[in-house]
């Protein structure tokens, strides 16, 4: 592979991604009216303060609508750049924040300084903004790359280079494969490869891996493409003893994990603590200083000047004693963790690590990847190819969505150990994605292989010949089918009215449109998951309701035709799952057609005729 071509090639793609969201966001913005805007999902309309608080050191206001209804805005979520604008009255600077908590019917925006009196006292607009900083961050990793000779090897596709043999030893009951991929991760001398399929326990893998590297002395970075996935191992090398920074926004962090932020371990540390007092103490000087200016009298500015003066020099101190705080924080931690575009923080700037760990590496595009690996003398990386690619935009950059772990896995399949043992899914759940994508090697665990909550743990409802048509809302690019919402909706209350709790229920679909409809129909239903199969990658329910839309004389299939993010969807349940479909529409797909074949061959097929 020639390596300058292949990085010229993803800088120019990134730049056509970035260009195709910011243009789609500028239409939407301006073709579109505030309502338009908020049937997008990009505009929240009419909200108002219903609590003030502080979240590590930042203000945060949380926004409800008056009469207490669902949200709505499916587009903003936690980590989101908001800004805030009057209702009525054009703001000259309406107060940007970060999302730091989503419910369904309230949001928590975090602000650095507290916000402007009318984004508290009155009706308010919400409005998602477009960030460019990701895809800054991005195009620099491709160009420091062409300096990391230390990296070019790997990335040209030659051999991962790996130690000699030696006895794993570990504290954990780990399974055959789990060990192996142990074992590899110990030997990699540049990077090791462990693909972990639904519910095999990759993560259990990864803290393994990370323990080891911190008892042999080595400093350790460890990092995901999105905030959930470096929260899920900040709280498992919690959990395992490990003392783990979490680098990141608070707003963006769950709320289990921001008192491992660096943000909060600095601000209880003791130098900080002095650093509070002395910038307490400036305010109070500059309070004093406006006083002294409007009095009458001589030597009133001069002695205002001093008190400025004084100022300055204790927030100086301040932020030195901040500084340092921070370091000794940073110093002291075993593990230091951030989304792969949070590597680029302030707090990391210079800093490097023996070993990178990059979990959810799948999900990443290759530069993306590019930040941990700069920083580090060896990786491992995780994730499932079989599962959800990298998001992609533009279809013209869509060679972004094949990852470096998917590229890197077909040329050197010796340097990846692929986990086999499942702990989530009945065996009649796993059985169709293992022999469809895994060549038939997935096996489950006794404690799950027969687990279930009825004599039916896989369930396939057709609605063929039941005039259940899919529709493109006003004004939207997304689907909806109203007869498979409603049914959905049916399967749900079942599993309630036989006892299930509705936090231990999901209902998804590849389609936020469908996810909004269910959403609007199962209202009265709190603690009930509904979101789109994006959502839900690397979680997992006792059950699982999959609402599938696609139903046309076409057999038009859009995305539902990407194999991967279906393979989401039917591998989130842990005992039922129920999936909804037109077979007359989706079988025409092979691997759709295959599905039913083996849920009739199982008993598990349905007439949607039976179901209502």
């Amino acid at each position: 592979m020639d390596l300058e071509q292949h990085l010229s090639r993803l800088g120019a793609l990134l730049d056509i991604e970035r260009d195709a969201e910011k243009e789609r966001f500028e239409a939407a913005r301006s073709r579109l009216s505030p309502a338009q805007r908020a049937a997008r999902g990009i505009l929240l309309l009419d909200v108002e303060a219903v609590e003030e608080g502080g979240l590590a050191g930042r203000s945060l206001v949380t926004y409800a609508r008056p009469d207490g209804r669902e949200l709505g805005g499916s587009e903003i979520g936690v980590g989101s750049i908001v800004t805030v604008v009057p209702k009525k009255e054009h703001a000259f600077e309406s107060p940007a924040g970060i999302v730091a908590r989503r419910q369904r019917a309230r949001l928590a925006i975090a602000f650095d300084e507290p916000p402007p009196s009318f984004a508290t006292e009155g009706r308010v607009m919400i409005e998602l903004q477009p960030s460019s900083a990701t895809y800054e961050r991005l195009s620099g990793a491709v160009r420091r790359m062409r300096e990391a000779r230390r990296w070019h090897p790997v990335l040209r596709e030659e051999a991962p280079r790996f130690e000699g043999r030696e006895t794993v030893d570990v504290t954990h009951v780990l399974n055959l494969e789990q060990l192996s991929a142990l074992e590899l991760a110990d030997r990699a001398r540049d990077v090791a490869l462990v693909h972990g399929p639904p519910g095999t326990g990759k993560t259990t893998v990864l803290v393994e891996v990370i323990r080891r590297a911190v008892a042999r002395g080595e400093s350790v970075l460890a990092s995901a493409p999105s905030n959930l996935a470096v929260d899920n191992l900040v709280e498992r090398l919690v959990a395992a003893g490990i003392d783990a920074v979490r680098i990141g926004h608070p707003a963006r962090v769950l709320p289990s994990v921001v008192e491992h932020t660096l943000d909060q371990k600095t601000a209880t540390h003791d130098q900080a603590r002095i650093a509070a007092d002395l910038v307490a103490e400036a305010l109070r000087l500059r309070a004093d200083a406006r006083k002294r200016k409007q009095r009458r009298g001589p030597g009133r500015f001069s002695e205002a000047r001093e008190a400025e003066r004084e100022a300055r020099k204790l927030l100086a101190e301040a932020r030195e004693l901040e500084d340092r705080a921070e370091l000794a924080v940073l110093e002291r931690a075993q593990v230091i963790l951030a989304t792969l575009t949070g590597l680029e923080s302030r707090a990391l700037a210079g800093r490097g690590f023996d070993l990178a760990v990059i979990d959810e590496a799948t999900q990443a595009v290759e530069p993306a990847v590019y930040l941990a690996l700069l920083r580090a003398g060896r990786a491992v990386l995780a994730g499932d190819h079989r599962q959800l690619p990298p998001t992609v935009i533009s279809p013209d950059a869509a060679a972004l969505s094949v990852s470096l772990f998917e590229r890197l896995a077909a040329a050197h399949p010796e340097a990846m150990v692929t986990l086999a043992e499942q702990h989530r899914m009945n065996e009649r759940i796993m059985r169709y994605p293992s022999d469809a994508l895994y060549a038939g090697k997935l096996r489950a665990h006794p404690s799950v292989a027969h687990h279930s909550i009825d004599a039916a743990p896989l369930e396939m409802i057709d609605t063929a010949g039941r005039g259940f048509e899919e529709e493109t809302p006003e004004d939207s690019e997304s689907k909806l089918n109203v007869g498979e919402a409603g049914l959905a909706v049916s399967e749900v209350r079942r599993l309630l009215a036989a006892g299930m709790r509705p936090q231990d229920v999901a209902v998804i679909s590849p389609y936020d449109a469908q996810v909004q409809k269910i959403r609007q129909l199962l209202e009265d239903v709190a603690d009930l998951e509904i979101d789109t199969v994006d959502g839900f990658q690397g979680r997992e329910k006792e059950a699982v309701i999959v609402s599938l839309v696609r139903s046309n004389a076409a057999g038009e299939l859009g995305f539902v035709a990407d194999i991967r993010r279906i393979n989401v969807a039917l591998t989130r349940a842990r005992k039922k799952l129920v999936v909804i479909g037109d077979s007359a529409t989706v079988a025409r797909h092979p691997f759709y057609a295959g599905f039913v074949k083996y849920a009739e061959s199982i008993g598990a097929w349905r007439s949607a005729w039976d179901r209502q």
